[in-house]
């Protein structure tokens, strides 16, 4: 089974978990990094992607009407794209695979949330016709039936769309970091990292701002002081 094709499925999986699911996070940019840099030998560049793609993403929420990317797509792509290419002898233009891989992650996790869109439209439409059983025979026996069958699929449908837009989207989006570390130069590999540090730098921004009310920067405080201390005992 093709590395392209693990990760695909992997993706879907964590689309179950995302939003359908129990929600458990693992979707997040930062954690999937870990199986995708684990499976192809990238773990440390493929953490680099996630977490540049955290801090990009940590501020966004469906407050006031804004739409959040499709963070697993996204996650998956990026660190994917990048560890891909690493992993076939790495690359003397690391920092330019990383900042490709990252830029590649955002693109798709916007591919992936219209795609979403779409078909959760159609997933809506679907769902919205569900009807009991009318006096059947057994009637609590078919209606429990019917009720699994229908949740089940409704999860399923969430986890395919996704394993096919990373199908679809992660060969693509490592040709493109393949072509970016191959054609840009060394001048290109210091304003790589400027980019990355600048993405960085506006998403903890963001983060701060949000948790600057009086009472969720305690939270705040308590995450860098967890953040520091585990640092250090490592």
């Amino acid at each position: 089974m093709s590395d392209i094709l693990l990760i695909a499925i992997l993706a879907g999986l964590l689309a179950i978990d995302d939003r359908a699911g129990w929600q458990t996070l693992l979707g997040e940019p930062v954690f999937v990094a870990v199986p995708i840099g684990a499976l192809l030998g990238t773990l440390d560049e493929a953490l680099k992607v996630g977490v540049v793609l955290q801090l990009a993403w940590l501020s966004i929420g469906a407050a006031r009407g804004t739409r959040r990317p499709n963070t697993v797509v996204g996650g998956v792509v990026g660190a994917g794209a990048a560890s891909l290419v690493l992993s076939r002898g790495g690359d003397p233009r690391e920092s330019i695979v990383i900042a490709a891989g990252v830029l590649m992650g955002l693109v798709a996790a916007e591919v992936g949330a219209m795609v979403a869109r779409a078909t959760g439209e159609l997933r809506e439409r679907w769902l919205g016709g569900f009807r009991l059983p009318e006096m059947p025979p057994h009637p609590y026996a078919d209606a429990s039936r019917k009720l699994a069958f229908t949740v089940i699929a409704s999860a399923l449908w969430v986890g395919l769309v996704d394993f096919v837009v990373v199908l679809l989207l992660l060969p693509l989006a490592a040709r493109v970091t393949a072509m970016c570390g191959a054609r840009l130069g060394a001048d290109a590999a210091a304003g790589a990292v400027w980019w990355l540090v600048a993405v960085s730098a506006i998403g903890l921004a963001a983060i701060v701002r949000a948790f600057s009310t009086r009472v969720l920067v305690r939270f705040l405080a308590l995450g860098v002081i967890a953040t520091i201390a585990i640092g250090w005992l490592r």
